[in-house]
């Protein structure tokens, strides 16, 4: 099996299945319970009401994947629904209760994107978009004709230019586009709450443990790079870090470090 999606799926359904042996993965890789994708699944009764409010569509078929992006983000991040004060991010604490799949309009009509999970404290707000294996499709950047100017006035330069060049951009492993539009919620959410508050967009991305030998992922890391020195001006903190990078400054926490070991021990895998 030479692509890559494949040999990671088959290498996280192979890595579920050795840690959950009386658990049935189909052939397409999905359980017969979205619950049973966590790693406690009375975490599940944490997070219901998030999933719910979108339609759970989610719940009803894309969580019950092995090689789901939403259990992925929810299998480190739901505990915190019930113990936010041990959570620790990026060096920050203190947060209240994270919000999955939340909405951040762009002031912009139409159906808001959606943010994975949402972190607030005294000082900051964490709007995290987080990746599992989407970042081995390519896709081309696509905004509609609303992203203007003229609709969009405090754009700052940096991300406007995302935004002109688009039509001109060939397809990347990076879904720029997104990013883009996570950025103009963040900006459009501070605007209506009034508050100064630093906004922080962070790109949390699976990678395996040999990622360095495969083509797409350096091709990703790359284009990650490139993006992250176009918007360094940006009153929005775009930061960039690895699931892996995660663990390991988990790890150095005594609260967190066997939460760390046992998504390690789920997601660390090489295809």
């Amino acid at each position: 099996m030479t692509d890559p999606v494949g040999r990671a799926q088959q290498m996280l359904w192979d890595r579920y299945r050795e840690l959950n042996p009386d658990i049935d993965v189909d052939r397409k890789g999905y359980i017969d319970d979205f619950k049973k994708n966590l790693l406690k699944p009375e975490w599940m009764h944490l997070i219901i009401e998030d999933y719910d409010r979108i339609g759970g569509r989610e719940l009803e078929w894309k969580f019950r994947a092995v090689h789901s992006s939403a259990s992925l983000t929810a299998n480190h991040f739901a505990r915190f629904k019930q113990d936010p004060d041990r959570l620790i991010l990026l060096g920050r604490s203190g947060f209240g209760l994270p919000i999955f799949e939340k909405q951040l309009p762009t002031g912009l009509r139409g159906i808001p994107p959606n943010v994975d999970v949402f972190f607030e404290n005294s000082e900051c707000c964490i709007a995290i978009e987080s990746k599992l294996l989407e970042t081995l499709s390519p896709k081309k950047p696509y905004y509609s004709r609303s992203y203007c100017k003229e609709k969009l006035p405090t754009c700052e330069p940096e991300w406007w230019e995302l935004i002109e060049s688009a039509s001109g951009a060939l397809k990347g492993f990076l879904d720029t586009a997104q990013l883009v539009k996570h950025y103009l919620g963040l900006l459009h959410h501070l605007q209506k709450i009034k508050i100064n508050k630093k906004p922080i967009l962070l790109y949390l991305y699976w990678k395996p443990a040999n990622s360095s030998e495969i083509r797409e992922f350096q091709e990703h890391d790359w284009e990650l790079g490139e993006f992250k020195k176009k918007v360094s001006g940006s009153s929005v903190d775009f930061i960039e870090m690895s699931y892996p990078e995660l663990w390991e400054a988990w790890s150095k926490e005594p609260s967190l470090a066997d939460h760390a070991r046992r998504l390690d021990e789920r997601y660390s895998v090489e295809i």
